[in-house]
């Protein structure tokens, strides 16, 4: 082979090089490209979960309250029953005995 066959023979395979690292490059942003569109798409997939999840734990919480809530005002609206109850009596014997005081004078 001669030097010129030689040169020739180096600028073929620099020109190979230079077309396989730009390919290389195209190719490598592609990917890159690909990645932030997946990491992206998972990001969002996390938050709607997360949101979901959220609102779930809300509507839990939310239920358990009103269902304490009632649970209280019923045990309030007895406690009133039963005060009103003690009270009547009271009131009740209280009469008694005053009307027994009055007739026996």
């Amino acid at each position: 082979m001669s030097g010129i066959d030689a040169v020739k023979r180096i600028v073929e395979t620099e020109a190979q090089a230079r077309k396989i690292v730009d390919e290389a490059k195209v190719k490598a942003q592609t990917i890159i490209s690909q990645a932030s569109q997946d990491a992206e798409k998972a990001r969002q997939e996390v938050l709607a979960q997360a949101q979901r999840q959220r609102d779930e734990i809300l509507a839990q919480s939310r239920m358990q309250a009103e269902a304490e809530a009632t649970k209280s005002e019923a045990e309030t609206e007895e406690l009133m029953a039963n005060y009103q109850k003690a009270f009547q009596t009271r009131k009740d014997v209280a009469v008694d005995k005053a009307v027994d005081l009055i007739l026996r004078g």
